[in-house]
């Protein structure tokens, strides 16, 4: 853990001691002497150390957290944030290439990438004769930390890839610069969970933590399913973002609450376009 110098604070000063604090820490955090996910000084270490109350010290902190510097995670602690990655979902687009394209350089490392029987889950999905997938796993991290563990199965043609290539390429790169298959169209799921014991090890979180899932499904043009993945990402490093557009459709039944006894009014309203 980094630690916070002497730090002199001028209470004649017109800025508030909680700015000064959060400025500190803020210009800490920016010379890397605390690393991304650590745990920063606790309020009574701060206290102690800086010689003002623990309300000074929660608004810093609080201050720290509004501007996208760390996290409080309750009962653990406040911790510098990762780098955040916005998904943008009007748009195909590859989980690494969303990396990239966003000046993010993340570290792959693969896992495993092997022939497999089709999990009961996948195999209505990827319907073959052989009943068989190549199953790959890798890691992602973005400034040495473990950020996104994926586990994809891949059409078994795939075989033909040599272990080298597959850790060189991006899911979508195998499939169409590897393989000629040309993707047109993923469904995309997202839901929050606990992390098993493989996610919460590979991705250094405590037992039973928090991660978000990304379950995608890829398609060719016929509607052959080429891919099915899924991603379990840190969930404080990532956002989904999705614009809609109208015309707004809304059909509402608004119900007037009385008194027992009293009279009620039912109205249902339509909007046209």
């Amino acid at each position: 853990m980094g630690t916070l110098r002497p730090l002199k604070l001028n209470r004649q000063n017109s800025v508030a001691l909680y700015v000064q604090i959060a400025d500190r820490l803020a210009k800490e955090i920016a010379q890397k002497k605390y690393k991304v996910f650590e745990r920063l000084p606790t309020e009574h270490e701060l206290v102690e150390r800086l010689g003002v109350s623990r309300v000074t010290v929660r608004q810093a902190i609080a201050q720290l957290v509004r501007q996208g510097l760390a996290v409080s995670k309750q009962g653990k602690g406040t911790f510098v944030a990762g780098p955040v990655v916005h998904h943008e979902l009007e748009e195909l687009k590859g989980f690494y290439d969303t990396l990239v394209s966003q000046g993010h350089m993340p570290q792959t490392r693969l896992l495993s990438f092997e022939p497999m029987q089709t999990p009961e889950e996948i195999e209505p999905l990827m319907v073959t004769p052989e009943r068989q997938a190549m199953h790959l796993k890798r890691l992602y991290s973005l400034d040495d930390r473990p950020f996104a563990l994926v586990r994809a199965w891949l059409p078994i043609a795939a075989q033909r890839v040599s272990w080298d290539e597959a850790a060189r390429h991006p899911l979508y790169a195998i499939l169409q610069n590897l393989l000629g298959y040309q993707v047109v169209r993923a469904e995309v799921s997202i839901v929050a969970r606990l992390a098993d014991d493989e996610e919460a090890q590979l991705l250094e979180l405590a037992p039973a933590s928090p991660v978000l899932v990304m379950e995608r499904a890829s398609t060719s043009k016929d509607g052959k399913t080429l891919e099915v993945s899924r991603f379990s990402i840190r969930p404080e490093n990532y956002r989904f973002r999705l614009s809609v557009q109208g015309p707004l459709a809304i059909t509402s039944q608004i119900q007037e609450m009385a008194a027992p006894g009293a009279s009620r009014t039912v109205s249902s309203a339509k909007t046209h376009p």
